[in-house]
């Protein structure tokens, strides 16, 4: 069957979306930053079978109970990864009071089902942050990318990319080290390890504006140093404007897939969109943004190898 998916592929507001296949379910999830559903859970959870079709499932998390909770307000940023037998859920979020965003904390939920309910697990990053990253390297080496938030109490500068080691999923080692720090603002990392090199990606501008887009850096092990690379995986076109905010997943066959947010022309609103990603002799490129249908098996032919 020749599938074809057009973007965006949900036509709902869902910024920062995640997505990935589950072996067990047979299916695609995907999480994201967007309005509260009709189950009056955060991070708005959707399922396919095949990245065509796709169906809302629930809210993922449920808001802390008073207004100065920790996860009261700005659910941002959902990334899912499962180790052994429980789905964790990395999330931003923040009390309601919260000047200059500074109450953002990345904090995790845990659920033995990838499609949820998740329950709050509390503060990871002890210090303003957004954008959590689980990253597991080949060795069992745990870390967690994230970017700096306004006002942060150990005073590490906003908009600044840092990784930590994890001690386990929910305690970082306190110990962060800047990554990708000579950008205005820099956020939203995500980091692939292909070919013994690890490849991280993130978006730097505006979240609101044309200038928002995707920028790639290559190192010899998760904490670099990263070498910026001059090409843009993604950036704003006649139809898809501050294309951003990330994630990277594997298909069912094994293909690579960029998953991310762009607004419309208009300003409107962000929704979700995927594109193929490639990598070959250490680089790393997309199809995207498209706009027109492409086909979901389709076979792409990039420096005469097959992608």
């Amino acid at each position: 069957m020749n599938l074809t998916y057009t973007n965006p592929i949900i036509d709902r507001y869902l910024a920062d979306p995640c997505l990935v296949w589950d072996e067990g379910e047979q299916a695609y999830f995907l999480f994201a930053t967007g309005p509260t559903r009709e189950d009056g859970r955060a991070i708005p959870v959707y399922r396919s079978p095949d990245l065509v079709h796709w169906t809302f499932v629930r809210g993922a998390v449920a808001r802390g109970a008073t207004k100065d909770a920790w996860n009261f307000t700005h659910f941002w940023a959902p990334e899912v990864i499962r180790i052994g037998d429980t789905y964790h859920l990395y999330y931003t979020a923040s009390p309601e009071d919260s000047p200059k965003n500074s109450g953002n904390r990345v904090g995790l939920a845990v659920s033995k089902s990838i499609a949820g309910p998740y329950e709050d697990a509390g503060v990871v990053v002890p210090h303003g942050s957004i954008d959590g990253h689980p990253f597991i390297d080949d060795d069992g080496g745990f870390f967690l990318f994230y970017t700096i938030e306004h006002l942060n109490a150990d005073g590490l500068v906003a908009g600044q990319i840092y990784m930590d080691r994890m001690l386990d999923p929910r305690t970082v080692a306190r110990d962060p080290k800047p990554v990708i720090t000579h950008h205005e603002w820099q956020e939203g990392p995500w980091l692939l390890k292909r070919g013994g090199r690890y490849f991280l990606a993130y978006s730097c501008g505006g979240w609101t504006g044309a200038d928002y887009h995707v920028r790639w850096a290559v190192g010899d092990s998760p904490s670099g140093p990263f070498t910026e690379q001059e090409s843009r995986i993604l950036e704003s076109t006649d139809a898809v404007k501050g294309p951003g905010h990330h994630s990277m997943f594997q298909d069912r066959k094994g293909r690579d897939w960029i998953c991310y947010h762009g607004w419309d022309p208009a300003f409107t609103a962000r929704y979700p969109r995927i594109d193929r990603i490639y990598f070959e002799e250490g680089r790393m490129r997309s199809d995207g943004p498209t706009s027109s249908p492409q086909p979901v098996h389709r076979q792409r032919i990039w420096s005469g190898t097959h992608a």
